[in-house]
């Protein structure tokens, strides 16, 4: 902003918009990540967004070259996206560089010299932000930490809500499934700063190490939240009467409250220094479940009593775990052999590299982005020629709200096209209301700079209000460069965004769309592959004393990623025109395999004695499993049972195995309902 407010208070006005369009664009390909990959990719956006714009100062005057422009580079630069989010950003960017430079604002408007100025701003946040990270090494991840802690406290307070008096059930687990959501999310980006960047896998000094372990010791007690599934509809009718589980659903709230706590001083890069002490509410607890089991002859009441007993040795597992984490913002925790576990893994977080056989791979209508470039290169086109049939003045808003609206998932485009013109329509009436009583230069100024910051802010948080505040910044910019007839510039933003909300909508509809329920059979075998592998995994380790093995490691985080998947596409599918009929299985099959990844993260804790049987019943959780995928593969599998699974399955002990094999044959007859299902299909 210092460049902007230097430039107008000279009289600048038209050096001072693109320069502040170049460092904006420019900021947003600077997404959280290694230092080098945040400079690489600030490096490519300067070339390509001054590349783009000079080729199109060359190209506008010349109508065939033009179009031809727009087909080959809006394919080229959205097919980026291939190569990862930052280089996705890079491309699209780089492609409303281009559109911007197709407007005529005035004739003192220079394409050529508006493509320097941009490269020149883009260069300035480029210095700036590589500045601030030679002062601040650390603050990439201590924020990034510090989100993804908040992310799981907001998913143990969604746990927390099976235990509410009169919860919906139903809800509780969409919202579970919406939170583990953003949990992964958060989590992909705090694994790339952590394993990509060898300030943190290398030689580690006590701060970088100390990160290092905060965020290992939030993938355990994120698995740990996890553990504890339980039949929550038996639970709340056998002791809703007693009052016991609101005093739980508080006790999970406080959980939940702490560990939001933390993130919130970690975000901050200060040291948490209360210890965080849950003892006296959990002994308060376990005496009175104890009194109610004491008390208690019905079965079905005692064994719902019993499972409350263990989600009270979870919580106080959990608050150890809490108590670990202070003494890492400390740099007191003692790491032991976790780093090493760190650096054996760190091959998890995986960045696609940039070669040609990368895109001659996705150059196939099996590809989604490739389908996804297709798509907006075909709705930027018919944009073009919408807004040149219409003789529209400022053509490049039409397309503009084409890029910006328009995603690869049918969903998600609908979900941002009602935003997009519910904000865009408030905030022409806010910014109308504005320069109607505002001419001040610097109040409008000002408007600017704190609309700007408002948007952007608020970019990746509230969509909706990202596009209001947007739209001031964008009409008071163009206000500052054409300050005449702004009523006429209101009125044909409006009309734009609705044409191009019409494209995107249309295009998103009926070129190539992407079906969550073409994809749900895909995301439904990788489910159940992940929880096989996963299951397998921690059975070893328990049979070797709870010795957490890499295997075992990236096995969690593949089930995790499954199950995240599984829930994020089931979610899309609910919301799409053509749904499949069969969705209650569907969502069955997705409940119980967060059931069953919950339990299986729960083995852990079971106490180990060596038995044949046991060797037997772990065995038929795999087979199982094996035929609930071969189910959704659409290819034979064996109908009866493994020899092992007859004793547990008829007579449920409370064992954590056989409850992991009930839940895994759960799926297999669920699994077998779903054959023929239209949405899943071979691989």
């Amino acid at each position: 902003m210092v460049p902007l407010i230097v430039f107008i208070s000279m009289g600048w006005l038209s050096v001072a918009v693109p320069f502040l369009w170049g460092a904006l664009f420019v900021s947003l390909t600077d997404t959280p990540g290694p230092i080098h990959h945040r400079r690489n990719g600030m490096f490519a956006a300067i070339l390509l967004n001054t590349g783009v714009g000079l080729l199109t100062a060359l190209t506008k005057e010349y109508q065939v070259l033009l179009v031809a422009q727009i087909l080959v580079l809006g394919f080229f630069l959205t097919m980026m996206a291939i190569y990862g989010g930052r280089a996705g950003a890079v491309g699209t960017l780089a492609l409303v560089v281009m559109l911007l430079n197709l407007l005529s604002i005035h004739t003192e408007y220079d394409t050529i010299t508006g493509s320097l100025l941009i490269a020149a701003g883009g260069s300035w946040y480029m210095l700036f932000s590589l500045l601030l990270h030679g002062i601040r090494p650390y603050r990439p991840v201590e924020q990034a930490l510090g989100e993804h802690l908040l992310a799981i406290a907001d998913y143990i307070r969604a746990r927390a809500a099976f235990y509410r008096e009169g919860a919906d059930l139903s809800e509780c687990f969409n919202r579970v499934m919406r939170e583990q959501s953003a949990v992964r999310r958060i989590q992909n980006q705090t694994q790339e700063l952590l394993f990509k960047t060898r300030r943190f896998v290398g030689d580690a000094s006590p701060k970088s190490r100390s990160l290092m372990m905060i965020y290992l010791d939030s993938l355990d007690l994120f698995e740990e939240a996890m553990y504890a599934y339980q039949n929550y509809e038996r639970l709340h009718q056998t002791l809703d009467d007693t009052g016991l589980l609101n005093r739980y659903y508080g006790l999970i709230l406080e959980l939940a409250a702490g560990l939001e706590y933390i993130g919130i001083t970690v975000q901050m890069g200060n040291p948490v220094k209360k210890d965080f002490d849950l003892n006296r509410r959990i002994s308060e607890l376990k005496k009175l479940t104890d009194e109610l089991l004491q008390r208690s002859t019905d079965a079905d009441r005692i064994q719902n009593l019993e499972a409350l007993s263990k989600i009270l040795n979870n919580v106080s597992d959990i608050t150890n775990r809490i108590n670990r984490l202070i003494l890492f913002t400390r740099m007191e925790g003692d790491s032991g052999t976790t780093f090493e576990t760190a650096q054996k893994i760190s091959r998890i977080a995986v960045t696609q590299p940039l070669s040609l056989k990368v895109l001659r791979e996705n150059l196939t209508f099996k590809s989604d982005i490739f389908r996804h470039a297709i798509r907006l290169t075909t709705a930027i086109l018919v944009g073009y020629v919408v807004s040149h049939l219409l003789s529209l003045q400022h053509s490049y808003w039409v397309l503009l709200t084409i890029v910006t609206i328009l995603r690869p998932a049918y969903v998600l485009t609908r979900k941002r096209n009602i935003e997009r013109v519910a904000g865009t329509l408030v905030g022409v009436i806010l910014v109308s209301l504005l320069l109607w009583f505002v001419s001040n230069t610097t109040a409008l100024l000002v408007i600017l700079v704190v609309s700007m910051l408002l948007g952007y802010s608020l970019l990746q948080v509230h969509y909706f209000t990202f596009v209001v505040f947007l739209t001031i910044f964008l009409i008071i910019s163009l206000y500052f460069l054409n300050p005449h007839d702004f009523p006429s510039l209101i009125r044909e933003r409006l009309v734009d965004t609705l044409i191009g909300s019409v494209i995107a909508f249309l295009a998103s509809r009926f070129i190539f769309p992407v079906w969550g329920h073409h994809e749900i059979g895909h995301s439904m075998q990788k489910m159940l592959e992940a929880n096989r592998q996963y299951f397998w995994q921690a059975w070893l380790a328990l049979k070797t004393s709870g010795s957490e093995s890499s295997a075992y490691a990236l096995a969690r985080q593949d089930a995790i990623v499954s199950l995240t998947n599984l829930s994020d596409n089931f979610q899309r599918m609910l919301s799409e025109p053509q749904q499949a009929t069969e969705a209650t299985p569907i969502h069955q099959f997705v409940i119980a395999n967060h059931m069953l990844t919950g339990h299986i993260a729960a083995l852990s804790d079971e106490p180990f004695s060596e038995s044949e049987e046991r060797e037997e019943l772990a065995r038929a959780i795999t087979y199982e499993l094996q035929c609930a995928e071969d189910n959704v593969r659409h290819t034979h599998s064996k109908t009866d049972l493994h020899p092992a699974a007859e004793a547990p399955l008829a007579n449920q002990s409370l064992t954590q195995l056989s409850m992991i094999f009930a839940l895994a044959h759960d799926v297999r007859k669920i699994s077998a309902r779903l054959k023929g299902v239209g949405g899943v299909v071979q691989s």
